[in-house]
């Protein structure tokens, strides 16, 4: 770096920032007046949350105060080498692209452009930036810190990463400072991570493009006076997308895509859940045959009113609380990706939390698409017939033998390459033998013969029965047969052998009944049945729910007179207390209907349970389980018999 100390960086970004601010407050007003006279307005309609018609072309502004500031930085500061490209043709290419996609952006604010028009000049543009330089050669692995390199694969993520970046801005800009905030912190956090990786170039670029921004927000923000339109979305969106690549391209491996997707990860984020819940209403109910494939993937692109935007609007926020809330989060992002390329925090650590937040994100707001317990889409797959097929647990367990034995090989070894890249083919054939010997443990032990319906202590039983049987042969042929291949220790092999088999191949069978529980225990529709009697009474009564189909009941918990049982759980559901919860439970409207199990319950007792069942017209069902021998059962019913035999004699005659 050729600054003589970082106060002089410190000065050149704060002039950089300050100065684009200015000239996009005086520029905006003049593209406010323009947008007026050539009719860029954007009138409400019904997937639209603004009232009044209000001028676009807000890129305008935006694109000025940009590249004014950036030509005058570096015609000040020319040691901050703005352009900092190979030769003019690059610069030219990048120069072309960028007015390409403004272009682009300010003829759709003006007459509405079809989506497909609009993505074939993104396209160009994106292709004229790759040629220029900027492309996605490597990607950084999270959980190692590798750099994968992407050979042919470069141009098609250079160009998914570009478009993506542009239309998920494009996407986000549906209230008002929404998307413009958005892209101003994501400046910001990309010139802090330039500042780290030593790159003043792509830091200035980014602290240029959030000065203008933020002066743009005082006419954008609610109530706003002009809107973004695409000529603003499009051209940020496009200058982020491009400004990430060229800080890679400066030499900065720790500019990996993971800080990359979070320093825009709100637009990407709507943008991803948009596309999943689209594709995955196509499996609900009503929706299998209404399209083709066509208008199905068509479908995934177009834009509607569930964006997360629209969902905390819906919640009950107001334009600017929605807005500020999308700002914090959009900051934290930022943070983590500043704080992962100081090495304060494993990108790993990043990718489980931004999964844990997305399913929790998607829950909270309300998206019954991306519910798939609760709206039974994966219940459809795995109610196939193949699927309870016993091919198909045989093929299951000859995965979970192979990775049990990998896995107990890998844990007990410390040369790790030597069972993934040199396996040789005597070590194949040792294996395949033992594969094939617990195969037949588990055929022979009668794994096979049974279909299991409910599972029980008997089920579990002999599983571990089988599986015991089949480590125990396995750890004989490994001590007396010779190997080509060496297990230091055998003990502990065998042992790690047998806890992750054991879990495979137990897992694999409850993973259905897993299923179906989870969908009847999240499934909204049905009578809500509280259970009277935490006992194993009490227990068939819920699997018998759980598991009918004709009746629409769904339990959601127990009531039980045993003090000690309150707070506690059985099979996932809670048990509320005694009949002195119930009136409390009533008022909230928690269920709308009793299955009583408990026959020998005190006179009293049902009483106030009745009194308060009646005054809230609650039913009551008694569930009883009764053993009578043949004969007796016979005597009953064989009156009945000898009547219909005189019936039908006296209709004879």
């Amino acid at each position: 770096m050729n600054f003589k100390n970082e106060v002089e960086m410190f000065e050149i970004n704060l002039i950089g920032f300050l100065l684009a601010a200015v000239l996009s407050l005086i520029s905006t007003p003049f593209a406010i007046k323009l947008a007026v006279k050539i009719g860029a307005i954007d009138n409400p309609n019904s997937r639209k949350i603004h009232s009044a018609p209000t001028p676009r072309l807000g890129g305008l502004g935006i694109f000025f105060s940009f590249t004014f500031t950036l030509v005058v930085v570096q015609y000040f500061f020319p040691e901050a080498n703005i352009f900092s490209l190979s030769n003019k043709l690059n610069l030219l290419l990048i120069g072309i692209s960028l007015t390409l996609v403004l272009a682009v952006g300010i003829c759709d604010d003006i007459r509405n452009l079809k989506p497909g028009q609009k993505f074939f000049f993104q396209l160009i543009a994106a292709t004229l930036v790759y040629t220029s330089g900027f492309q996605i050669s490597t990607i950084t692995n999270p959980f190692t810190n590798e750099l994968i390199e992407l050979g042919i694969f470069s141009y098609p993520l250079t160009i998914l990463w570009i478009t993506g970046i542009t239309n998920a801005f494009n996407l986000i800009d549906g209230l008002d400072g929404l998307a413009s905030g958005i892209a101003a912190i994501a400046g910001l956090t990309i010139c802090a991570i330039s500042l780290l990786n030593n790159d003043i170039t792509s830091a200035v670029i980014g602290i240029v493009l959030a000065g203008s921004l933020f002066g743009f927000l005082h006419f954008n923000f609610n109530p706003a006076k002009i809107f973004l339109g695409d000529s603003g979305s499009l051209f940020v969106g496009f200058s982020l997308a491009v400004l990430s690549i060229q800080s890679s391209t400066k030499g900065s491996t720790a500019f990996s895509m993971i800080i990359a997707l979070l320093a825009v990860g709100v637009p990407i984020i709507d943008t991803l859940m948009s596309m999943l819940r689209r594709m995955l209403a196509w499996f609900l109910p009503g929706h299998a045959i209404e399209k083709s494939i066509t208008k199905k993937l068509y479908s995934m692109f177009l834009p509607d009113k569930r964006h997360i935007h629209h969902q905390l609007l819906a919640s009950g926020f107001s334009q600017r609380t929605t807005v500020l809330v999308l700002y914090i989060v959009s900051s934290a992002f930022g943070v983590c990706a500043v704080l992962v390329t100081a090495g304060s925090l494993n990108a790993s650590l990043i990718v489980i939390g931004v999964v844990i937040f997305l399913v929790i994100a998607s829950r909270k707001l309300g998206y019954n698409e991306m519910a798939l317990f609760r709206n039974g889409i994966l219940l459809r797959f795995y109610s196939l017939t193949i699927l309870k097929h016993s091919v198909l647990r045989f093929c299951l367990d000859t995965f979970s033998i192979m990775a049990a034995l990998l896995l107990s090989y890998n844990l007990t070894i410390s040369d790790y390459s030597h069972i993934f890249f040199n396996l040789s083919i005597p070590d194949l054939l040792a294996a395949a033998v033992i594969v094939i010997v617990q195969l037949n443990a588990f055929i022979f032990g009668g794994l096979y013969k049974r279909n299991i319906v409910l599972l029980g202590v008997g089920d579990f039983l002999q599983i571990l029965r089988v599986v015991l049987t089949a480590v125990i042969i396995t750890t004989a042929i490994l001590s007396f047969a010779p190997l080509p291949f060496e297990i230091p220790q055998m003990n502990i092999f065998m042992m790690l052998d047998f806890y992750f088999l054991i879990s495979m191949v137990a897992g694999s069978r409850i993973l259905f009944h897993a299923l179906n529980y989870l969908f009847n225990r999240e499934s909204a529709d049905g009578k809500k049945v509280l259970i009277y009697g935490a006992d194993w009474k009490g227990m068939i009564a819920l699997h018998a729910l759980l598991q009918s189909e004709q009746t629409k009941k769904i339990p959601i918990g127990f009531l039980d007179d045993d003090p000690e049982l309150e707070g506690k759980f059985i099979n996932g559901y809670p048990i509320y207390g005694g009949h002195w919860k119930l009136e409390g439970l009533l008022k909230k409207g928690m269920f709308d209907e009793i299955i009583m199990t408990k026959e020998k319950t005190e006179f009293e007792i049902l009483k106030r349970i009745k009194r308060i069942t009646d005054i809230y017209n609650v039913p009551i069902q008694v569930s009883k389980i009764n053993f009578e021998s043949l004969d007796t059962n016979y005597r009953k019913n064989k009156p009945k018999e000898a009547a219909q035999k005189t019936a039908e004699l006296l209709l004879q005659k």
